[in-house]
């Protein structure tokens, strides 16, 4: 019977816990496919970090002998670090890579899936050697515990689709994230040993740093859920215009205050690239911040055709290389370029490399796409040419030979 027991029982908390995670989502499901192959990469993930584990404790066990020391160092440098890297490798390697994982709340609930697999089968190896019973110690406090570690570096995996795709934008965001798991999961491991060791007080400061922990990663999960791409259609941006039919000043989009009708979206819309103020056709200086309507010549920031943003101080910084045939433009994770602003629709526009130029197509998008102020369906990029997605502006630099 221990064939059947002991893989339930150990299984049994950690789908619980999955349970947990994957329902916490309120405007999109996961899918069960991607949380189904993903568990289970996560429960083979412990073949190689058990191998891992033992070359680690096997070297700190040549350097610093048998003692108390070594079992310490080999908590804090090898244990946390081996089994955090595995369990983030399976999520990078696979499930972030998914046009399913296109929200931040993913980012917790695959690394929960990946790290309560990885937790599965360390249960079953465990009940194996030891008393069954230990799973009333495991499944309470160690299975969410790795779901917990992991959601430092998988809300990492997260926001680094937010920023431009570049290692030197998204490598310190995911390395702080994994660096966060690893020592959290040192300590857990340091203080579980202290307690059985030498005091019952440490496994209270367990006990207490696990709900703190646990309190914190609630916290995510619910301001991820409540500001969710998927929460409510584009927030419609409308501009200030005058009624054609009556002259009542009101907004492009909406009725009209004084006589009802419907205030068409101009044709051409010029935004301050500074701070997005409206501007009337053909203005040169922003009338609200005395910004330069028209970008100066081009900075040499990457050889690359790019999309760059200006901050409030006018410097101007890459937003995304294109380094794609085709790249998909809007707010959810899944698209390669992600805007995240409300006017923004979940896929706003497509850009298409055809041979040495780009062309940009507007996805019927909310906000609407636009080109030097002109509203598109389709344009060719040049450079230089200022591309406002929503109310989010960029400047196009065609590529450097």
């Amino acid at each position: 019977m221990d064939f059947i027991t002991i893989p339930v029982v150990s299984m049994l908390p950690c789908l619980l816990w999955i349970y947990y995670f994957a329902s916490r989502g309120r405007y999109k499901s996961p899918s069960k496919r991607l949380l189904t192959i993903t568990f289970v990469f996560g429960a083979f993930s412990t073949a190689p970090a058990l191998a891992l584990n033992l070359l680690g404790q096997g070297a700190i066990g040549a350097l610093f002998g048998d003692g108390d020391l070594a079992h310490l160092l080999v908590l804090l440098l090898v244990v946390g670090p081996v089994e955090e890297t595995i369990k983030f490798l399976v999520v990078f390697g696979y499930a972030w890579r998914k046009p399913e994982f296109d929200e931040p709340l993913d980012g917790v609930i695959y690394s929960a899936t990946a790290a309560l697999g990885f937790a599965a089968a360390e249960n079953i190896i465990y009940l194996w050697q030891h008393d069954p019973t230990l799973i009333l110690l495991r499944g309470p406090l160690s299975n969410p515990g790795h779901a917990l570690f992991s959601a430092f570096w998988g809300l990492s995996l997260s926001s680094a689709k937010a920023v431009p795709n570049m290692a030197r934008a998204r490598l310190p965001i995911l390395l702080s994230g994994l660096l966060a798991a690893s020592l959290v999961h040192s300590l857990f491991d340091i203080l579980l040993v202290a307690a059985a060791r030498l005091s019952s007080i440490f496994f209270i400061i367990l006990l207490v740093a696990m709900v703190g922990l646990f309190i914190r990663v609630r916290s995510r999960i619910n301001f991820h859920r409540e500001t969710s791409p998927h929460r409510e259609g584009t927030i419609i941006m409308p501009t200030s215009r005058f009624c054609q039919e009556c002259g009542a000043r009101g907004s492009s989009s909406l009725p009209c205050p004084k006589c009802g009708a419907v205030i068409p979206n101009p044709e051409e819309e010029q935004l301050c690239p500074i701070c997005s103020t409206w501007q009337r056709p053909g203005a040169k200086f922003c009338a609200r911040c005395g910004a330069n309507m028209k970008m100066p010549a081009r900075v040499t920031l990457d050889t690359r055709p790019h999309f760059s943003s200006v901050s409030a101080t006018g410097e101007e910084k890459i937003a995304y290389i294109l380094d794609q045939t085709e790249i998909n433009v809007g707010r959810t994770l899944n698209n390669q370029f992600v805007i995240d602003h409300p006017s923004v629709s979940k896929r706003h526009a497509r850009i298409v490399n055809e041979g040495d130029e780009y062309h940009l197509a507007d996805l019927e998008s909310s906000n609407g796409t636009f080109v030097e102020g002109k509203r598109v369906t389709a344009a060719r990029l040049s450079d230089g040419c200022e591309v406002r997605f929503g109310r989010v502006n960029f400047i196009y630099r065609a590529p450097q030979n």
